[in-house]
């Protein structure tokens, strides 16, 4: 017998918006009556936007709210476990045959939220891909259209969330979104790593803070999730690995930071010879002691072969989505044991 049951509506939703995904799954699970309530979008809605605060600006909500992507609950329940690689694993198979060839960059979307020391400091949201979707719609003759297409399907895959823009003024590289929403909110960059983007030379810099090396620091206090989001068919899956893969500096002297989030994703032996892709998040920040959070430079996204050689942009496409329909797990050490046996 379910005695939760006997309490009222809002005492249970009371209780529901305090427990997790899973816990709030189980419960919709238990019987009728909490089915209902745990069941409500509203609780789902503040779930997913403790969880990913970029689901909280308004692009997003009016996205997940969509027919297609089902709700918060559908949301949650595609995008909290990582992609899931192990020794053998095969490409799912694909629920509509139809799915398996369709991809287009502007029925993606991406929702980014990057976490220092548990607090969020930066979330976006990236409406498709402007490296394709801009070549895509330069129609200014269907000669030019059919050469950017075919420069871009050749060029290796990359998806840039944050760049640089050199500032002639300072003689420094400043940050430019790309992401078209408005909560630009936290942390921006001055900086860049070489001595052709402004820093002095190495034998220049007398500041102590820069020389102390802050990459222990980086990888246990440094995490990301990079939620990819099929806006027509309704999937979604984190290309993210949580923890940094890689954390290194990139100049010794100048408190720059390579750091690398990423996954394994399974493919067809017809699209890449060794059946696997590396998606590799690459995040480029300053740091320094007293600066508090990093300054980033760059976040962006790349796709490799396991021989290293760069994906093109047509492969790196069909690379997300397979990864919109594979193996996931919520497991954490799962999903690290799998980064290791590749």
């Amino acid at each position: 017998m379910c005695h939760l049951k006997e309490l009222s509506r809002d005492i249970l939703a009371d209780i529901f918006v305090r427990t997790d995904g899973s816990t709030l799954a189980s419960a919709a699970c238990a019987c009728c009556e909490l089915h209902d309530v745990a069941r409500d979008q509203s609780l789902w809605r503040q779930l997913c936007q403790a969880t990913w605060p970029s689901t909280a600006l308004e692009q997003a909500q009016h996205l997940i709210s969509s027919s297609a992507i089902g709700g918060f609950d559908k949301f949650y329940a595609n995008s909290y476990p990582l992609i899931l690689h192990a020794e053998g694993t095969k490409p799912m198979p694909f629920k509509c045959p139809e799915l398996k060839t369709h991809v287009s960059p502007s029925e993606l979307a991406s929702l980014v939220d990057v976490y220092y020391r548990k607090e969020c400091v930066l979330s976006k949201v990236l409406d498709g891909i402007p490296e394709a979707v801009n070549f895509s719609h330069a129609k200014d003759s269907e000669y030019n259209w059919n050469m950017n297409s075919r420069w871009y399907s050749n060029c290796p895959f990359k998806l840039e969330l944050l760049s640089l823009d050199y500032d002639e003024f300072t003689g420094f590289y400043n940050e430019l979104s790309y992401a078209n929403n408005e909560n630009d909110n936290h942390c921006h960059g001055h900086d860049a790593n070489d001595e052709g983007r402004g820093f002095p030379s190495i034998s220049g810099v007398n500041d102590e803070n820069l020389r102390h090396d802050y990459s222990m620091v980086l990888m246990k206090s440094l995490r990301l999730s990079w939620v990819l989001l099929d806006k027509k068919n309704g999937r979604s899956v984190n290309l993210s690995s949580w923890k940094p893969l890689l954390v290194q500096r990139t100049w010794p002297f100048h408190g720059v930071y390579l750091i690398h989030f990423g996954s394994i994703v399974a493919v067809e032996e017809s699209l890449l010879p060794h059946k696997l892709s590396k998606c590799i998040i690459i995040v480029r920040c300053k740091l320094t002691e007293g600066e508090g959070c990093p300054k980033w430079m760059e976040i962006s996204m790349q796709m490799e072969d396991l021989t290293g050689a760069s994906v093109s942009g047509s492969k790196g496409l069909m690379v997300l989505n397979h990864a919109l329909n594979c193996w996931q797990s919520a497991n954490h050490l799962e999903v690290d044991t799998g980064f290791s046996s590749v």
